[in-house]
């Protein structure tokens, strides 16, 4: 279905700073058309579809003769206004609309997620394209924010107050703070994620009898459906999703009493997956209550060690550790990149703020260390994150015993290009850590209605990327 006719577009060159209709746009050499050589047409998309086209057709032969500018390749167009371009009519070649699905899906699948979106509403072939289970899987796999990094940033459910917020990693990037999920009607009540998975949330909502009810959202498509009631009491729920192996997600809950369920949303009950005769004894000493979904299994720090539950061979056996110094801790879990990121450290250690960020790869058993992190900077820079010990606070020489710094994430570079990162937080800032320049920075500035002193830790943290997976 195509949408009115409508006047086309004056555009400007980004190279030469000529205007121009729209009806000239040089596909081909991101340039001006001769005449004749093509038409296009605006239909109220956004411009980043020409731009997918551009990139999907760059390194083809010029059209119609001698290119312009002396026949140097320019940098792309700068467009005034969203324009979407079809082809019309374009001389020794089809027309678009007749190109193969797999050449639409190569250009559709260049697009923002929140782009292609839009698309689903131009026709319903774009649409069956686009809610492709194999496209959608590349599109999430696919370093759309530009910062060579996997997501794009985190909801933030703080133990001071009910309810989450959004912080975006890139003020410019499309998804940004502006990103709400679309809730259930339920009046006033507030939701809290829960867990975060694939672009998906695990929301979680308080009725007034105290009763907890859970639902799994994808804040980019608006979808939301209800999770079943347990009926039995849980420390956790963990939203997982393994967009190779199933088109489905799955919940795992660990119960009271250590016992194991999965929730499917194919035959929407819970079924109990490990009793806990046969767990209990391995998660004793957990904490905190929240695991990490990677490789296909459900990890939680256990007294300082790992302990993970396969869903699909529905076992909970220990992780094997790196070796490990008196009175080590361990401080963080997290996947990125598919690979499943721990830092840990002694009280020494983290005084000092030089720590390693140890990794374990998909399909392997062992640890390796993916990079050092030196945060000392941080303590010259905010001397008031290193706390004394009480009895030396008002003295000259205090004895320093605490220092107020916590890791929350760690990013995992995506390519050649992309380095590595660690999100961190001090008393009432969020800040990253690269680790090829050694660059600080602040990302936002938190606070807390106690006006509490206090850094945040990584378990109120939920990595957020957005997708197009259907629930």
């Amino acid at each position: 279905m195509l949408l009115p006719r409508r006047q086309p577009t004056i555009i400007t060159c980004a190279s030469c700073r000529a205007a121009a209709p729209v009806t000239r746009l040089c596909l081909d050499a991101h340039l001006h058309l001769p005449p004749g050589a093509a038409v296009a047409e605006p239909y109220g998309f956004g411009a980043a579809a020409a731009a997918a086209v551009i990139r999907w057709r760059r390194g083809h032969p010029w059209v119609g003769g001698v290119p312009p500018h002396g026949g140097r390749r320019r940098e792309p167009f700068a467009f005034s206004s969203p324009t979407l371009i079809r082809f019309v009519k374009m001389p020794g070649r089809d027309q678009f609309y007749r190109l193969h699905d797999d050449i639409v899906a190569s250009i559709l699948v260049r697009l923002l997620p929140k782009q292609i979106a839009r698309a689903r509403l131009v026709c319903r072939r774009w649409r069956a394209i686009t809610t492709d289970h194999h496209f959608v899987r590349a599109s999430f796999s696919r370093p759309h924010a530009g910062h060579g990094h996997p997501i794009t940033g985190f909801f933030y459910t703080s133990r001071f107050m009910v309810g989450s917020s959004y912080l975006a990693l890139d003020r410019e990037s499309e998804v940004g703070p502006s990103i709400t999920p679309t809730y259930p009607a339920s009046g006033t009540t507030t939701f809290s994620v829960a867990s975060s998975c694939s672009g998906l949330l695990l929301l979680v909502r308080w009725l007034p009898n105290c009763q907890e009810v859970y639902y799994v959202c994808n804040p980019l498509t608006r979808q939301t459906v209800p999770i079943g009631e347990l009926g039995v009491g849980c420390l956790c729920l963990n939203l997982a999703f393994d967009m190779i192996k199933s088109r489905h997600f799955k919940v795992v809950a660990l119960g009271n009493t250590h016992s194991v369920y999965v929730y499917s949303p194919e035959t929407r009950t819970w079924r109990m997956a490990i009793h806990s005769d046969h767990s209990a004894s391995l998660f004793h000493g957990l904490c905190p209550t929240r695991g990490i979904f990677w490789n296909g299994s459900v990890v939680w720090i256990v007294a300082h060690s790992l302990v993970r539950f396969s869903i699909e061979e529905e076992h909970v056996t220990k992780m094997p550790m790196p070796l490990r110094k008196k009175d080590w801790i361990c401080a963080y879990i997290g996947e990125s990149g598919g690979h499943l990121q721990m830092i840990g450290y002694t009280k020494k250690e983290k005084l000092t703020a030089c720590f390693d960020v140890l990794e374990m790869q998909e399909h392997q058993s062992e640890w390796s260390i993916l990079f050092r992190v030196d945060l000392s900077r941080v303590k010259e820079l905010y001397p008031n994150i290193e706390w004394p010990t009480w009895d030396t606070r008002y003295h000259q020489q205090k004895i320093m015993d605490y220092l107020a710094l916590s890791p929350i994430y760690v990013i995992r570079g995506i390519g050649k290009t992309g380095q590595h990162a660690l999100i961190f937080s001090t008393p009432g800032k969020i800040m990253s850590y690269k680790m090829m320049d050694r660059e600080i920075s602040v990302i936002k500035e938190i606070g807390n209605p106690f006006q509490l002193q206090l850094e945040q830790f990584w378990y109120s943290f939920y990595a957020y990327n957005p997708s197009l997976f259907a629930l």
